[in-house]
């Protein structure tokens, strides 16, 4: 299967393990994040959970920074409400060490998440309630994506 052209253009950071995650590193704007089973390019069969911050409220590194709080109040701690959260929590629980982090910067957070879903069919995402924003021929035009030093 051929990838998108628009996945070509995504600059992921390098994969993290949870346990060893710099905070300070992580993304202060928008973008997409992808939790995976291990640090190797992202792919269907790793994705754990694709997940945007879309700058309404959120940035990459608030975003995180819940799933992270989550994780060290696991198993006990008030269950949150995402399901995805949940569910990647509970992964954590038993695979401590093999959960993994990366992120992208993009302005179009909304539309890149609903497309990365559909290609990498992430076990943790709840199929039915993303959009797509961009078909396989498309670029993502050059002032909608960023990176961080």
């Amino acid at each position: 299967m051929d990838k998108p052209r628009w996945l070509g253009q995504l600059v992921w950071s390098p994969a993290q393990t949870i346990r060893n995650l710099d905070t300070t590193k992580i993304l202060p704007g928008t973008g997409i994040y992808a939790f995976t089973s291990d640090s190797g390019a992202l792919t269907a069969g790793n994705a754990l959970y694709i997940g945007k911050a879309d700058g309404a409220r959120q940035t990459l590194r608030t975003r995180i920074g819940a799933y992270l709080r989550r994780f060290a109040a696991y198993p006990g701690g008030r269950p949150s409400r995402h399901r995805g959260m949940e569910r990647l929590a509970q992964y954590y629980g038993t695979h401590a060490g093999l959960l993994y982090v990366r992120w992208t910067g993009v302005v179009v957070a909304r539309d890149i998440e609903g497309s990365l879903i559909d290609l990498f069919d992430p076990r943790f995402n709840n199929k039915d309630e993303h959009r797509h924003g961009f078909a396989d021929d498309e670029s993502i035009p050059d002032d909608l994506l960023y990176t961080w030093p």
